[in-house]
């Protein structure tokens, strides 16, 4: 029987990087954070110095660019990471190893200020359904949508799936996505109609901005395309304007991507390609120890500096 294929966004680290990165884990220092919530220069440059001499780490890092950063690529990728948190001393230094590899292609950025660097996701009985840290359908979004500058990039790493099997990650390219759609409504999505949720305590995302354009016009490179589902939950049917969001949401499920995420894998999305959400958690989740629950880890990511005086808002 043939082996099935490794689908290209899945990447593996190479056996002799694990075993180097995993020795020199100890040795990554803690993230600090500067004022703007980013990974200070001075953490990410010792990170940097580390890594530079380890085996294919070059390959790695041009890798990553490949699969996250070319516009007519798919705009994600999912990083193997279980075999090096498996070498490394303890979970600690496997995570801070972890760190530093995303730190070759981007910086992390810590956008919620009650939160740490990592944000744990969990699964929360208690927590809406239509939430990320509950146990049902999380649809397709870009995280902090209503600011003048998302993140870049959201990651989030499986620390442990789901023991019911399910819960599968969701991703779509959100660029063709649009320009599948008619000229009608791609016009309608470029008018500052959309809300959703608050905004409050986060750092390095700029100001909000309210109502924003779902389509901001602006080249792949520096704008986003600021969807998310669950700011129609609610929303007339019948307005032009979610008339218009909804199309954009039937093509976006149509153009999907849809897999399960295994422990150690950290599911990367540049947020300027990609839209992400996720399938409900199994059936039977109140009968699972709380510790034994799926359990993600977030952390976002900045491409390049921008500043909030960089860009006029027009409500």
């Amino acid at each position: 029987m043939t082996p099935l294929s490794v689908p290209e966004y899945r990447v593996a680290l190479p056996k002799e990087l694990v075993a180097e990165l995993a020795q020199r884990a100890a040795d990554l220092p803690e993230w600090r954070l500067g004022d703007d919530g980013l990974l200070s220069p001075e953490t990410a440059a010792r990170y940097h110095v580390l890594l530079a001499g380890l085996p294919r780490i070059g390959e790695f890092t041009a890798t990553c660019h490949r699969l996250l950063n070319v516009p007519e690529g798919e705009g994600f990728a999912v990083l193997e990471l279980a075999e090096l948190f498996d070498a490394a001393d303890s979970e600690e230094a496997g995570l801070r190893a972890a760190t530093a590899l995303t730190s070759l292609f981007a910086t992390p950025l810590r956008a919620f200020d009650r939160w740490p660097l990592w944000k744990p996701l969990g699964t929360n009985l208690a927590i809406d359904p239509m939430r990320a840290t509950g146990s049902g359908y999380n649809p397709m979004h870009i995280d902090v949508v209503n600011s003048i500058f998302p993140p870049d990039y959201s990651a989030l790493l499986c620390v442990r799936p789901d023991p019911r099997g399910q819960g599968h990650s969701l991703v779509s390219q959100v660029r063709r996505a649009v320009d599948r759609l008619g000229y009608a409504d791609a016009e309608l999505l470029t008018h500052p109609k959309y809300v959703d949720g608050s905004f409050f305590e986060l750092t390095g995302v700029g100001e909000e901005w309210k109502p924003f354009p779902i389509l901001d016009e602006l080249p792949s490179t520096e704008g986003f395309v600021r969807f998310t589902a669950k700011m129609l939950a609610d929303a007339d049917p019948t307005d032009q304007y979610v008339k218009a969001a909804r199309s954009l949401e039937r093509e976006l499920i149509l153009g999907q991507r849809r897999f399960l995420l295994g422990r150690g894998d950290m599911l990367i999305v540049n947020q300027h390609l990609c839209c992400h959400g996720r399938e409900a958690l199994g059936g039977g989740q109140e009968d699972v120890p709380e510790d034994e629950r799926r359990l993600l880890l977030q952390i976002f990511l900045r491409g390049q500096v921008r500043h909030t005086a960089e860009r006029e808002v027009v409500a």
